[in-house]
């Protein structure tokens, strides 16, 4: 079957749980389809990643839209320079954080795009466009009809929203529009021959609020090797890059409300991930940047997903499990996944519970081994990736 994939991210390097749902996908289903896939070049999604890929997958066809003709487009430049001096001058405004959360900046579709797009989906006599990730679902209104389209929804954009803008008194304009973003992005899901969804809760949240088109809920994999437990070292991991907001919100929440109730000195947090910047360094927090093996930056740890806000599945969480690593999350944070809280998990939405779960792991090693080898066992029996490959081969045939 010629599959045809179009995103906004490259999948390499694996820097983010969008690289690393779309690499390990693609990495099963290349032993059973031609994969060609399109995507914009930019500061992320640089050549040199394509590529290391095309010496990975030499039987993956690779379009890059390169960044100069980008820069042919007015548009582009305009909404690029302005972005940038909001970022500069007025980070913190109330209406430029609810422009940038409800209009993320993304794929410009310009005609030229759009023609490079479909010459792409005819030379390549796709019979299946798989478009992915929200700032390119708005494509449907320009693809050719006659070949079945299929839209992967890494995360819900109204549920992130509505999340992220709760904390916020909106505008009556501001709610207007936000409830205009989550229209339009129902309407353009609707417009597909099919959905497919991370997890079952966002099967049935497109479901209850309007999705009409089939949808299938269908996980993405990581790359991990299953591990057995170790004993813990002292170091709690967080692994998630600065640029993913419901990420920044996170570790803001556990530095402003969870560690001031800890009262530990000798707690060490480890920060995996790229983008932090210096103020985040701590005599306990430790900016670890990207690290090329994750498996021996995590050993030993207790995995904390402090994460409030957002949708879709997390991936981090599935890296710990498959390591046997004991699991502190928000409710948020293992929505969706098939752990169980002080089963394979502990779940902890305030501050004081999460300090209570820090506490009652680093003076337990029965439960923390307990805690760990449990989500070792979710991991292996629901998310590996041969299975969750097999599961997306189905739903393409």
């Amino acid at each position: 079957m010629n599959i045809t994939i179009i995103s906004n991210i490259l999948p390499y390097p694996l820097v983010s749980g969008g690289t690393q749902a779309q690499f390990n996908m693609i990495d099963e289903l290349r032993k059973k389809h031609h994969i060609s896939f399109i995507f914009t070049e930019d500061a992320k999604n640089k050549i040199s990643g394509m590529r290391k890929l095309q010496e990975l997958w030499p039987e993956v066809t690779f379009y890059p839209y390169s960044y100069i003709k980008q820069l042919c487009n007015p548009k582009f430049v305009y909404e690029k320079a302005r972005r940038a001096l909001q970022l500069i001058f007025t980070p913190q405004r109330q209406t430029f954080i609810v422009e940038r959360t409800l209009r993320p900046y993304g794929v410009e579709f310009s005609k030229d795009f759009i023609r490079f797009v479909n010459n792409v989906i005819t030379n390549e006599k796709a019979d299946i466009i798989q478009v992915e990730f929200f700032p390119c679902l708005h494509l449907i209104n320009y693809l050719s009809n006659n070949t079945r389209k299929i839209f992967v929804h890494h995360e819900i954009r109204f549920v992130r929203n509505r999340r992220l803008l709760s904390s916020l008194e909106l505008t009556e304009k501001q709610k207007k529009y936000e409830a205009m973003i989550k229209r339009q992005e129902i309407d353009d899901l609707n417009k597909f021959d099919e959905i497919i969804t991370l997890t079952d809760k966002d099967k049935e949240e497109l479901k209850a609020n309007g999705v009409k088109v089939p949808i299938y809920s269908s996980p993405a994999a990581v790359n991990a090797t299953i591990s057995p437990y170790s004993e813990w070292n002292g170091t709690l991991s967080f692994v998630g890059g600065y640029a993913h907001i419901p990420n920044q919100e996170g570790i803001d929440w556990l530095i402003a409300h969870v560690l001031p109730l800890l009262n530990n000195s000798n707690l060490r947090i480890n920060i995996i991930g790229k983008g932090w910047p210096n103020k985040y360094k701590t005599n306990n927090i430790n900016l670890c940047g990207f690290v090329p093996d994750l498996s021996s930056a995590l050993k030993s740890t207790i995995m904390i997903v402090p994460i409030l806000t957002g949708s879709g599945m997390r991936m981090k969480i599935l890296e710990a499990a498959a390591m046997s690593l004991p699991i502190i999350t928000t409710t948020v944070g293992v929505e969706g996944l098939y752990f169980k809280h002080q089963e394979s998990c502990i779940i902890a939405d305030t501050p004081e519970e999460f300090v209570s779960a820090i506490k009652l792991l680093s003076e337990n090693p029965e439960l923390r081994k307990k805690i760990g080898t449990n989500a070792c066992k979710v991991y292996s029996e629901k998310y590996s990736k041969q299975a969750l490959a097999k599961l997306r081969d189905s739903i393409y045939n």
